[in-house]
């Protein structure tokens, strides 16, 4: 999942217009079309559909196996570098996350530090308030 193909990155743009836009919060209907959309461009590398879809699965998610995938596609948006997927998979490896991220206090500081270094304020307060 290294690399978004076009339409996952269409299908990505779309889905958070639609997900923003006042349409999917009065129309269950259209709410479905955008997660539909966003697990396309998940599923299709999107990195930005892979950190936005993942947190809603992983957050808000109806059952257990959608929360670890939600976690597993959080995982993949850290790989690609995204700070936000890089600040929680971090807090999945402080916290201790099973059965995906045991407890690793070098994984978690690692992830902290990609993402402090992409810009993430979280993660660089934390970093300034350890030094």
């Amino acid at each position: 999942m290294s690399t978004a193909t076009l339409a996952g990155r269409l299908a990505a743009w779309l889905a958070y217009r639609l997900f923003r836009g006042p349409l999917a919060r009065r129309s269950p209907h259209f709410h479905k079309l955008a997660m539909k959309l966003f697990r396309y461009g998940a599923e299709h590398g999107d990195r930005a559909a892979l950190t936005t879809y993942g947190s809603l699965l992983h957050f808000r998610g109806a059952d257990p196996a959608s929360r670890t995938q939600g976690a597993l596609y959080l995982q993949a948006a850290a790989e690609q570098g995204d700070a936000k997927a890089l600040w929680l998979v971090g807090k999945f490896y402080e916290e201790g996350l099973s059965p995906l991220f045991a407890k690793d206090p070098v994984k978690a500081e690692s992830c902290f530090q990609r993402a402090a270094d992409a810009g993430h304020p979280l993660a660089q307060s934390l970093l300034e308030t350890e030094r």
